[in-house]
């Protein structure tokens, strides 16, 4: 019982840690400012929702994140954000848009 509510803890405070990525400004030429913008959220929506699930796959399958240690714990930190933010590019590139100012890393 612990481990879930160590879990579901870790999951609320991580999804709600995640930035936006690199780029914040998306653009397409039959866009408006404030649909790039809903696309965004969308797209940020639908990554939270799916890296939810894989924590959720890893927890049924025995992984305890919060055994590893502190290094292993922001390594898997760093690359969470990492592949939050590499699915919210994708997503937005799929839908169309190009990134407005600067270059995605």
């Amino acid at each position: 019982m612990r481990k879930i509510l160590i879990a579901s803890f870790l999951l609320l405070t991580g999804c709600n840690a995640f930035g936006p990525p690199a780029t914040k400004d998306w653009g397409r030429g039959d866009t408006t400012p404030d649909e790039a913008a809903a696309d965004l959220q969308s797209c940020r929506h639908a990554a939270r929702a799916k890296l939810a699930m894989d924590q959720q796959i890893d927890q049924d399958m025995g992984a305890d994140p919060t055994g590893q240690g502190g290094l292993a714990n922001n390594l898997a930190q760093y690359d969470t954000q990492k592949r939050y933010n590499d699915m919210v590019r994708d997503c937005m590139l799929s839908a169309g848009y190009a990134p407005a100012s600067n270059p995605t890393p």
